[in-house]
């Protein structure tokens, strides 16, 4: 049996979702196309930290001609511009995973001129049509609280921001954090604006391939943290560790709030 949050885990998931008929979008195509697919995965990436996990997801979807969107902070053990242009070669949009509000602790203003730097540095090296925001759960700041609509990101020639500009009612969310696939308490700030009502579910993997493969669900957006996936036992064992830390530190945020 595959082990769960390993590199060979998220090949099965590609394959599962290959072999059930699903088409692959990448944020920028959801936003920009003007017809959807009856069927499709939209496949998004959170580069919080280790970036050259990242390549190797890239890599994994290369391998089976598979586009999607890899959102990049740009702190500095992050920010790699040769890490960069690998993921654009092999295929994939790369966006800016943005924290400006959390670096201007709330002001808008100061936060809006940091993410034009940022995002001017990111633009140095790849195209960046699409921002997502980072969530830190240990700050009091929702970046996604920077704009009061998505047209508010058009002067900085961005077409969209993965969470304000997706229809949830229609695609269904499912996110890697708290290393589980089930919504809840361990994500704090991982949640979609959207009013849709979730009517499937999974923990593992091996779940949400089920929901593939019986096709309970017809357009989802599937987010990982390439961070937590592993292709070695000691990382593995390293990064469950470290996310079972992260998790008794969320659900003693939550009870405090």
């Amino acid at each position: 049996m595959t082990r769960d949050f390993t590199d060979d885990a998220y090949a099965e998931l590609l394959d599962t979702g290959i072999e059930a008929g699903y088409d692959f979008l990448t944020v920028r195509e959801y936003i920009l196309r003007e017809d959807l697919p009856e069927r499709f995965l939209l496949l998004r990436h959170d580069v919080d930290r280790k970036p050259e996990n990242s390549v190797r997801f890239a890599r994994i979807e290369a391998e089976r001609d598979v586009s999607s969107t890899y959102y990049v902070r740009t702190i500095e053990k992050v920010f790699d511009p040769e890490i960069l242009d690998r993921l654009e070669a092999l295929g994939h949009e790369v966006g800016y995973h943005y924290e400006d509000l959390d670096r201007a602790d709330g002001d808008v203003e100061a936060a809006r001129a940091s993410f034009a730097d940022h995002l001017a540095r990111l633009r140095e090296h790849v195209t960046v049509d699409t921002v997502c925001m980072h969530g830190n759960p240990l700050t009091a700041h929702d970046n996604r609280d920077m704009w009061d609509d998505p047209a508010d990101l058009e002067p900085y020639g961005i077409v969209g921001e993965a969470y304000l500009s997706m229809d949830f009612t229609d695609v269904t969310y499912f996110s890697d954090t708290g290393r589980t696939w089930r919504d809840g308490a361990l994500k704090i700030k991982d949640h979609t604006m959207g009013e849709g009502e979730k009517r499937v579910s999974a923990d593992s993997t091996a779940d949400l391939q089920t929901l593939l493969r019986n096709r309970r669900v017809d357009r989802a957006c599937l987010l990982t943290h390439p961070n937590r996936w592993a292709d070695s036992t000691p990382e593995l064992v390293a990064e469950a560790a470290k996310d079972a830390v992260t998790n008794v530190g969320k659900r003693g945020l939550t009870l405090l709030r």
